[in-house]
């Protein structure tokens, strides 16, 4: 028999990091568990849907060494622990019928609670995160998380189902879904390669955001044992990457876009939380009756309208466009200076910093805005 005991608040952190991989949805049940490894080094908790490893230490304190997997009851169980108290775990019984204790303070009151688990043995190989090493500044998962608002979902193009780190033209983060796409300058390993979704929403926790990052690249004999690895104080990611040739992303941006209208940084919130009430499929029509002015328009088939005026710095004459509300709040989040050349042609939102969104136009065939319209989105995609 085996105990280890942990602090509740610890506890309750290191599910919210892992809830990030969405593990416990796994189609193998012993992958829904979570690892916990105890030793001289302190304790860990793990995490693993066979293509990323998530891991915490939530104590650098030297422990008894044991190794069990703690369900997923017995996991909500723990968090439920009063703040401030320590969770107690005991292992016992044989390895074919292992059986979790878990002692708590709930309310003031101890409560004791047993949970079948498994043989530790049923648990997916931790990955040795050891080979070329680099470091990151915070600066760089923090633009990961900018760019990722454009990475492709869909299923069918899984090339374009992650971010792109590249150390061309000195460093940059790409993502596109093929109507939109984000790039920021940043510091990136000098090995290119591309961060599934998933790993990325990972590194958007605080628990990679407190300093430098150290990258390991993990380059296996073939595809499936290549990897790249994420550590970040107590945290550890270790991720597959996506294998193949992400798109000629720098033929998308425009050359000529002179046409500039400039949004004021404390205007642009109320902008993009505007154009997120309209609706994942509305569509917004731009145009500059008055001099210094932004007017948005959203009708819909059924003739209902919605109206923002905005102040704006113009240079030059732009032209009036429409793009879909959700693509412009996209890219508004990523840059606030709009760059336009004319109707039918790619706009790009810009920052100061370098990082930049290109968004696709849609084309209007009458002077409303809703039904009616054909999109011109799929240009992006070639």
């Amino acid at each position: 028999m085996s105990t280890v005991s942990i602090d509740s608040k610890s506890l309750c952190e290191a599910k919210r990091l892992f809830t990030r991989l969405r593990f416990n949805r796994s189609k193998l049940h012993v992958q829904t568990h979570v690892l916990l490894t105890s030793d001289d080094q302190g304790i860990r908790l793990a995490v693993s849907d066979l293509d990323h490893w998530l891991e915490i230490r939530v104590s650098s304190e030297p422990s008894t060494p044991i190794n069990l997997l703690i369900p997923p009851d017995a996991l909500d169980a723990a968090c439920h622990a009063d703040k401030g108290t320590e969770v107690t775990i005991t292992l016992f019984g044989s390895r074919k019928s292992r059986e979790l204790g878990l002692t708590r303070q709930s309310g003031g009151i101890e409560v004791t609670s047993v949970h079948p688990t498994l043989d530790v043995l049923e648990f997916s190989v931790r990955p040795v995160p050891e080979g070329i090493e680099s470091q990151l500044p915070p600066e760089t998962l923090q633009a990961l998380a900018i760019v990722a608002s454009c990475a492709s979902t869909d299923s069918t193009r899984q090339i374009l189902n992650g971010v792109l780190f590249t150390p061309e033209n000195d460093g940059n983060l790409v993502a596109t879904d093929g109507r939109m796409l984000a790039s920021c300058p940043a510091a990136v390993p000098p090995q290119e390669f591309i961060l599934p979704n998933l790993a990325v929403k990972a590194l958007g926790h605080p628990a990679f955001l407190s300093g430098d990052t150290s990258v390991t690249w993990l380059d296996g004999n073939d595809d499936e044992t290549r990897r790249v690895a994420f550590r970040c104080g107590n945290a550890l990611l270790i991720a597959k990457i996506i294998i193949g040739h992400y798109p000629r992303y720098r033929s998308v941006i425009p050359r000529q876009a002179n046409e500039l209208a400039i949004i004021p940084h404390d205007r642009r919130p109320g902008v993009i939380t505007w154009l997120r009430s309209l609706g994942g499929e509305a569509s917004v029509r731009l145009s500059w009756e008055k001099p210094g002015q932004l007017t948005l328009l959203h009708r819909d088939c059924k003739g209902r309208s919605a109206v923002l005026h905005v102040p704006v710095e113009l240079h030059g004459k732009p032209p009036i466009i429409a793009f879909r509300s959700s693509h412009l709040a996209a890219a508004l989040e990523i840059g606030g200076t709009l760059c336009l050349s004319d109707e039918m042609s790619p706009a790009i939102c810009r920052h100061p910093s370098g990082r930049l969104c290109v968004i696709m136009p849609q084309r209007l065939t009458f002077s409303g805005v809703g039904e009616g319209e054909e999109s011109n989105e799929s240009a992006m995609a070639a």
